[in-house]
């Protein structure tokens, strides 16, 4: 509880998690709709939402988590030059 309100853990990595569910469901039922919508085109365009929208959900959300995952190797390089300059290492 410490590290959450002291800001020391990141739980926007867990938002995006929940947010890329959120994402695929959209994009199944916008989708689905498409596919039903009627005739040839819209069986084509309903398939290509359904590929194309999964595949762009999935891309920004492993961005988005990229960014937290850069953001804790910066913080741990950071901590470990701390240490090493308090030890008297330089």
């Amino acid at each position: 509880m410490q590290d959450l309100l002291g800001f020391d853990k990141m739980v926007t990595p867990i938002v995006i998690r929940v947010l890329y569910f959120l994402g695929l469901l959209a994009v199944l039922i916008t989708g689905v709709g498409t596919l039903f919508s009627g005739g040839l085109r819209g069986i084509v365009a309903g398939l290509a939402i359904l590929v194309i929208g999964a595949i762009m959900v999935r891309v920004y959300s492993e961005l988005l988590i990229l960014l937290f995952r850069i953001h804790d190797n910066l913080v741990s390089i950071n901590q470990q030059m701390k240490d090493r300059n308090s030890s008297g290492q330089l």
